[in-house]
């Protein structure tokens, strides 16, 4: 299973990819005044590795082959995820629908504002299906959860980013008054990592993501770079409980929020 917390794991034919391509990376990307690994990953782009036969063999040859990825959330019970997986929104009359109501019926909402926030909610999954209702997201390697703060933004609230962006179209200063607040101090922010298939992995993110393992080696050992990963994609359909492997808290979550003005003494409920 490839891990991208452990490089040790990263196949070693992404690494042997010949002297003509070799060739080709040494004479593309210009080293005066690299400073950051970034720099070089920036040149990388525009080769597009994951385009390249390397890439292209290895993820037509390897379409079983397990990755472990991450999730980031809001968890209310935990035990939910090692029950039933992650499981997609499904759009209109749904399961997803359905747990999505019952949360809003738990923190107290009445059944206009109820209808008035689904409003939003059915608007946002029609335009966008499949992103919104048919896949989980997912992102590379958990360190990046403590780096990126547009990242561990989708553990604020419960119900996810959907939910999120259908209150602020009604008010964007709704999170700050209850009921709804409870939505934003109610849970656990967590990462939960899992396994999947590059098969089940949807199409137009399988290179790019064999391409951060490629980048990873030309900028390490070509160039003497370490290189972090910021790669973002999503599956085809639920993740099974069976291929959850860990579900852990996201250390100092309020900390990270609280450095905003917006969220300033916002959790001082919890503290107490």
């Amino acid at each position: 299973m490839i891990d991208f917390d452990n490089p040790n794991t990263f196949p070693k034919e992404l690494k042997n990819w010949g002297t003509e391509f070799e060739k080709m990376i040494l004479r593309r990307v210009n080293m005066d005044n690299i400073e950051e690994w970034w720099q070089i990953e920036h040149q990388l782009q525009d080769i597009r590795i994951g385009e390249s036969k390397l890439v292209n063999d290895f993820v037509k040859e390897n379409m079983d082959t397990e990755i472990a990825v991450c999730h980031c959330t809001r968890i209310l019970d935990e035990n939910e995820y090692w029950k039933h997986g992650l499981v997609t929104a499904g759009g209109k009359n749904s399961a997803g629908e359905k747990r999505l109501r019952k949360l809003l019926v738990d923190i107290g909402l009445d059944d206009d504002k109820i209808e008035e926030v689904f409003s939003h909610v059915y608007y946002l999954w029609n335009r966008d299906k499949q992103s919104r209702t048919k896949s989980v997201h997912f992102f590379a390697d958990k360190s990046q959860v403590y780096k990126d703060d547009q990242l561990n933004h989708f553990a604020i609230n419960l119900g996810g980013e959907i939910l999120r962006w259908s209150l602020d179209a009604i008010d964007r200063e709704l999170y700050k008054k209850e009921p709804y607040k409870r939505l934003w101090v109610m849970g656990t922010p967590s990462v939960i990592t899992f396994k999947v298939k590059l098969s089940d992995i949807h199409e137009i993110y399988r290179n790019s993501l064999i391409a951060e393992i490629v980048k990873y080696n030309i900028t390490k050992y070509l160039f003497g770079f370490d290189y972090e990963f910021e790669f973002t994609g999503m599956t085809v359909g639920d993740v099974p409980p069976q291929n959850i492997l860990s579900i852990e808290v996201i250390k100092d979550y309020i900390q990270m929020q609280e450095k905003y003005s917006d969220y300033e003494g916002f959790y001082d409920e919890l503290k107490s």
